[in-house]
């Protein structure tokens, strides 16, 4: 478990480019498998290894989230004020020559 969290936090970086939706779900999922396999692995006394990939794991899968949310709101943010009239309902200005 450790590996494949590991694995999911390094695949969640290059899915922020995906409108962060990917990388969402990509880096919670570390986090969470990341979690386990450190609590499977301290229960066992060091019997387990791959306690650095764990703690790997969880912390890119964390740090990739929280990217992949903040360019999900900034996406989002930058569409509704596009929709919702960014200018205020005012047409453009044109230049006016002058004589």
């Amino acid at each position: 478990m450790a590996i494949a969290s590991l694995v999911l936090g390094i695949i969640a970086f290059p899915a922020i480019c995906c409108y962060g939706i990917p990388a969402i779900a990509l880096g919670v999922t570390a986090l969470i498998l990341g979690r386990v396999s450190l609590r499977k692995i301290r229960a066992a006394n060091g019997v387990i290894g791959g306690h650095g990939l764990a703690q790997a794991g969880w912390i890119c899968g964390l740090v990739a989230a929280s990217l992949g949310g903040l360019y999900g709101l900034f996406t989002l943010g930058i569409l509704l004020f596009g929709i919702f009239g960014g200018g205020s309902g005012l047409p453009f200005p044109f230049p006016t020559p002058s004589a």
